[in-house]
């Protein structure tokens, strides 16, 4: 939903974010200079029209059951319509002012416009540190505190944290407190150094808006912003209040041929994702923003709070876009752009305003490939009403040649895990960069972007002007920061995927073929009553042992993650460790007695001269490989 988390925000969860910000990427630039705003939609039915022609073909293809599409202008409804169904099952269709979808970590604008609400009444202030307003203690990691300023643009240095995040059974959802009490993640980067959006960041926003205005964060966000812009089919409550549960849209997978319906999403960081809302109702939030605070004579900001809102707070560049005050700031075909997206498994959606034609777009899917059905609606709308201006040629800095090394390799987000084993998820997320023909290629699974460097550290895409990166270096670190809070690393050597493969694909059939090897060399022996010294033997016990310990853990492990939820589309651990993982990370323990004691028989074994010299250099091998993913699994945590 970037509420892009779950209990362990687990490898396919990584994976669809990157897709979702590469291909945001390809669209964003900033706001560079002003232009003539085009005149946008004029026209109802030419709309519709056209965006049904964009949403059946898109849905169809991506197998997304329903969804709905609000435009507003000028204060106004232009476009409303619901696509598909609600409820495959009952054939109930989607209606924009009844059926209720939840918009994800759009979410976050309301309590963002809630926590900009208590900053105007003069009871919080964007530059204080946020334990003023808590009642338990963010650990004074850095000499800089966390302010809510750096929330607002996702660069408070915590790392990325899903234990808890996401539940599907409401007795296992704990309070907002609760969840943020007990899911403190690590403070990992000085405030303010790099971008890395965080859901727990967010929730800990709305946590201080229900202690300082003394109200739950829900019944603050019903009163000071659902009643006066009249969304009465909305609300942040889990689970649904009783008159709106019935309005609610199932969510659906499509696997196999078929699709299968999920059950509700709890988040337990609520202001971070927890809202559900229908699309006109939502229309009534954008048309506020756009109206600077006011609909239909109510108002839930003052001008001026919704112009410092709006306003460019932070850029990676100055020719970029960045964060406004909780919004991500750009310009797309030279129109300055205030948007979020939110996704939960089920549900993927965007909110688009353009404040210069008063303009607002949102629309949200019901399916698990509805991020792309979005991604496609926002990208034709605004190419067909708001065309690109012809594109220039690049020209390419003369020293390019002498940046080339520094920008390649593969990288990592800075949104990503540091103290837990969900870190090991990073490992399936490296961006890699490689140059050629003074070229920088950015290539994610099967998608590559071409970029020019055009002024040293500043890249462009030829293809599409408005996708930028610059490359920094802070303390020996290089990385890439594009537009959105999503920062990428440069990789050190040591954690590299091909060298944790190695070692751990490596060891796993190195073990496997000498633990077959020697059990039939042990039976050869007993039907030879060959005597063997007795260490000689505990040497290959204290290995054997290593290597079913570890053999034993990958196929539990990796079973873990090949559990995948057919409702969902994800692995089932995204909700909740299954009952035994404790027991399962007891096991790396006992690989790291055994491993060490190995590595003590390797001395035993030459001093005594036990077995040939070939079988020693072997055994030598395995106490390597031993030392290796001990190493390994100590660096992702696992140990």
């Amino acid at each position: 939903m970037n509420l892009s988390g779950t209990k362990t925000q687990l490898t396919l969860q990584v994976v669809s974010s990157l897709i979702l910000i590469i291909g945001l990427l390809l669209n964003f630039s900033i706001p560079a200079s002003a232009q003539t705003p085009a005149a946008g939609p004029s026209d109802p039915a030419e709309l519709s029209a056209f965006l049904d022609g964009v949403m059946v073909t898109s849905m169809d293809s991506n197998h997304v059951p329903g969804s709905v599409v609000v435009v507003v202008k000028d204060g106004e409804v232009f476009f409303a319509n619901g696509y598909g169904y609600a409820d495959l099952e009952t054939k109930t269709p989607v209606d924009p002012a009844v059926t209720l979808f939840r918009p994800g970590s759009v979410s976050k604008l309301f309590t963002w416009t809630a926590v900009m609400q208590l900053v105007e009444a003069g009871q919080l202030d964007l530059d204080t540190d946020v334990n003023t307003y808590l009642d338990f203690e963010i650990p004074a990691t850095y000499t800089q505190p966390i302010t809510l300023r750096h929330i607002l643009i996702h660069m408070t240095g915590f790392e990325d944290k899903g234990d808890g995040l996401f539940k599907l059974d409401e007795a296992e959802v704990s309070s907002l407190e609760t969840y943020l009490k007990t899911n403190l993640p690590a403070r990992v980067f000085p405030p303010g150094q790099y971008g890395a959006y965080s859901n727990y960041a967010s929730a800990l926003s709305g946590y201080i808006v229900e202690r300082i205005s003394g109200m739950p964060f829900e019944n603050y966000i019903t009163s000071n912003i659902f009643e006066p812009l009249q969304m009465q089919q909305s609300t942040f409550k889990q689970p649904l209040p009783a008159e709106l549960a019935g309005q609610m849209s199932k969510g659906y997978n499509y696997l196999n041929g078929e699709y299968i319906e999920g059950s509700f999403e709890f988040v337990a960081g609520t202001p971070a994702g927890a809202l559900s809302a229908t699309g006109l109702d939502m229309a009534n939030f954008m048309i506020a923003h756009l109206q600077e605070g006011e609909f239909e004579g109510a108002r839930i900001l003052a001008p001026e709070t919704v112009r410092l809102m709006h306003s460019p707070l932070y850029s990676p560049d100055p020719q970029m876009g960045g964060m406004a005050y909780g919004f991500f700031h750009n310009t797309i075909n030279g129109q300055y752009t205030l948007s979020h997206g939110g996704d939960t498994m089920l549900f993927h959606s965007q909110l688009f305003l353009l404040p210069e034609s008063n303009v607002g777009v949102y629309v949200s899917t019901n399916g698990t490939a509805g991020n792309v059905v979005a991604e496609n609606l926002i990208t034709a709308f605004i190419d067909r009403y708001y065309p690109a201006e012809e594109r220039s040629p690049l020209t390419p800095t003369s020293d390019f040649s002498s940046r080339a090394n520094q920008y390649t390799g593969t990288y990592y987000l800075a949104r990503s895990n540091f103290t837990t084993f969900e870190k090991f998820i990073s490992l399936m997320s490296g961006v890699d960069v490689r140059v050629k023909d003074e070229r920088v290629y950015v290539s994610f699974g099967i998608e590559t972007a071409p970029y020019v460097e055009v002024e040293p550290g500043f890249l462009v895409n030829p293809d599409d002007p408005s996708d930028k990166l610059v490359l920094k270096i802070i303390d020996n670190q290089i990385s890439l920061s594009p537009p959105l809070p999503f920062v990428f690393l440069k990789m050190p050597w040591y954690r590299a995927l091909p060298l944790h493969m190695f070692i751990l694909i490596g060891g796993a059939i190195l073990f496997l073929i000498t633990l077959i090897s020697w059990v039939i060399s042990f039976f050869k022996g007993l039907k030879n009553r060959e005597k063997r010294p007795l260490l000689a033997r505990l040497s290959r016990i204290s290995a054997g042992l290593f290597g079913v310990f570890f053999l034993n853990f990958i196929l539990n492990f990796g079973s873990i993650f090949a559990d995948t939820h057919p409702a969902f589309g994800v692995p089932r651990v995204f909700f909740g460790m299954p009952a035994n993982s404790e027991q399962l990370f007891f096991i790396p323990i006992l690989m790291a007695i055994f491993g060490l004691t190995t590595l003590v028989f390797t001395v035993i074994n030459w001093i005594k001269r036990f077995w040939t010299v070939k079988s020693r250099l072997f055994y030598t091998l395995l106490s390597v490989f031993t030392l290796a993913i001990i190493w390994s699994f100590t660096f992702w945590n696992l140990l």
